[in-house]
């Protein structure tokens, strides 16, 4: 991991553990995405997140499910930008944002495009396409990389 030198900023900014850190972040990115999603694509908050776990139709499970996923997503990029030479990335302002974004874009072709359709088709009526690529879910997922990578350095503790 690449070091650093404190310094009077470093000092002064709150800090938490970097699996703290990186939940927050994952939830603050959830946040947003989240309310993005309800206004572009409110049945899949509403109807599809649930029913992957065999569950009807909430708006407050969907949130749920979908927020405990922006935290679980953000301690994987924590893990994954502990490794050099991703480290010295995830720790910059502008270039944590860029790290984020291309997490997030990889999050939207894996996951939201390939698994998420396949586990909705298996455990609803509903047939979406696999892959489902719908640019909205992709500029989401943008978005709540950019914010999870932005707040990741701001929040985390090095060790």
């Amino acid at each position: 991991m690449a070091s650093r030198t404190a310094t009077g900023i470093d000092e002064a900014r709150p800090t938490v553990n970097v699996w703290a850190g990186a939940a927050i972040a994952g939830l603050a990115g959830g946040l947003v995405f989240g309310a993005m999603m309800q206004l572009l694509m409110p049945d899949i908050l509403e109807m599809a997140i649930p029913g992957m776990f065999g569950l009807g139709p909430s708006l407050a499970i969907g949130w749920g499910i979908h927020l405990v996923n922006g935290a679980v997503f953000g301690l994987v990029y924590a893990a994954i930008a502990r490794f050099d030479p991703l480290a010295a990335y995830a720790e910059g302002l502008p270039s944590g944002i860029g790290l984020g974004i291309v997490y997030g874009v990889v999050i939207w072709a894996i996951a939201a495009s390939i698994v998420m359709p396949l586990w909705v088709g298996a455990m609803t009526p509903m047939s979406p396409p696999v892959p489902d690529v719908n640019p909205a879910s992709l500029v989401g997922h943008a978005v709540f990389g950019a914010i999870l990578g932005a707040l990741y350095p701001l929040l985390s503790a090095r060790a």
